[in-house]
């Protein structure tokens, strides 16, 4: 297992619907993906959630949203684009993170494989982000999980600090609450 400390795991933005002769992989953001990417990158950095490593599916609503998130994230990222975060599940996303040397890393990619990442890592969660992860990994939602060091296992995960989702943030944006 590399030295990873902390996993952002961020679904992608909301994406338009396929239109005829559009491949699904082609589907691009639509506005409101593009507000909510924006939005999450903006909590991003205003709470310190700065990735070292970024991996991302190639399909054209993840590469949208990370361009969004990186560009309003301080510093240069070491990003990768994999075509396996598109056509596999949550087994590949788990493996592939095993493997991160990096101390913060971001994957960027689709549901299911997303929520289903997210509840195989988190060991433990604070009570709102375990219950709002029970609901389901809304587009653009963003898990914090911080890892626990796991004595000679392969096998990563940690606590699920925070979860961050474009609907809670817009509410704390127009009412302070949190």
């Amino acid at each position: 297992m590399g030295t990873i400390k902390r996993i952002l795991l961020l679904r992608h933005a909301h994406a338009a619907w396929a239109q005829p002769g559009v491949r699904d992989f082609d589907r691009p953001l639509d506005e409101r993906g593009v507000e909510d990417a924006a939005l999450v990158g903006r909590a991003m950095a205003g709470e310190g959630l700065l990735p070292d490593r970024v991996l991302c599916s190639p399909a054209t609503r993840c590469v949208q949203t990370c361009e969004i998130i990186t560009s309003l994230i301080p510093g240069s990222l070491d990003i990768h684009h994999s075509h396996a975060l598109y056509s596999n599940d949550h087994g590949y996303y788990l493996e592939l993170l095993a493997q991160q040397e990096a101390a913060t890393v971001l994957l960027i990619g689709h549901n299911p494989m997303m929520e289903d990442t997210a509840q195989a890592l988190t060991f433990s969660a604070e009570t709102w982000p375990a219950h709002r992860l029970q609901k389901g990994f809304p587009t653009a939602g963003l898990a914090v999980i911080d890892v626990t060091p796991s004595a000679g296992e392969r096998k990563i995960g940690g606590h699920l600090t925070r979860f961050l989702t474009p609907k809670r943030l817009k509410k704390k944006r127009i009412d302070g609450s949190v």
